[in-house]
């Protein structure tokens, strides 16, 4: 390193610096890009029990649709037998 100049030291120096925060920030990148997974995981998690819920909920109003249209054509039926 002695047989170097003092703008190769130089040189030489700020390399190795640069390639510590190189090596920083991949490993924050890396460190950032289980987090987004973690996070990416969850939300689908999260998103397919919502569509769950939701299914079962149109099931729920589909039957009480159906359930309100045959208590109304009851209605209906009964409502024309007692007005004839």
């Amino acid at each position: 390193m002695d047989q170097l100049t003092a703008l190769e030291r130089a040189l030489l120096e700020q390399f190795r610096r640069l390639a510590k925060e190189f090596d920083q920030s991949q490993s924050a990148s890396a460190t950032y890009s289980k987090k987004v997974a973690e996070w990416s995981r969850s939300i689908s998690q999260r998103q397919s029990a919502i569509e769950a819920r939701l299914s079962q909920i149109e099931a729920t109003q589909q039957r009480l649709s159906t359930g309100l249209e045959n208590l109304n054509a009851a209605l209906d039926r009964q409502t024309a037998s007692t007005t004839h």
